[in-house]
């Protein structure tokens, strides 16, 4: 099976007048992960289980911090999290001690 990978480029021509709306956007999305970090380390600590990103996404699409992005951009950022803490839990689960969950 053949696999294909595109790659778009864009250019931002208007940098200045868009500047402060992404700095916006990279601030709130990372105040969110902050908000998931926080979350699923507390679930871990308190059942020994990662929540799914599903969980993740149900508990938290209440939270003023998800509202903050489009709630397509605050999903992906909830799986990215997910995704991390499973690599973390599989490296960990294979005898990685050395492992670090993902940080804030």
């Amino acid at each position: 099976m053949l696999e294909i990978t595109r790659t778009y480029r864009a250019k931002i021509v208007n940098h200045q007048q868009v500047n402060d709306d992404l700095d916006d956007c990279g601030y709130s999305a990372s105040k969110l992960w902050n908000v998931a970090r926080y979350h699923t380390q507390k679930e871990w600590d308190d059942t020994g289980a990662i929540p799914s990103e599903a969980d993740l996404k149900r508990e938290l699409k209440d939270h003023e911090r998800y509202s903050d992005l489009h709630s397509q951009s605050s999903q992906r950022v909830l799986e990215e999290l997910a995704e991390s803490f499973n690599g973390w839990f599989k490296k960990r689960k294979n005898g990685d001690t050395d492992a670090n969950p993902p940080g804030y």
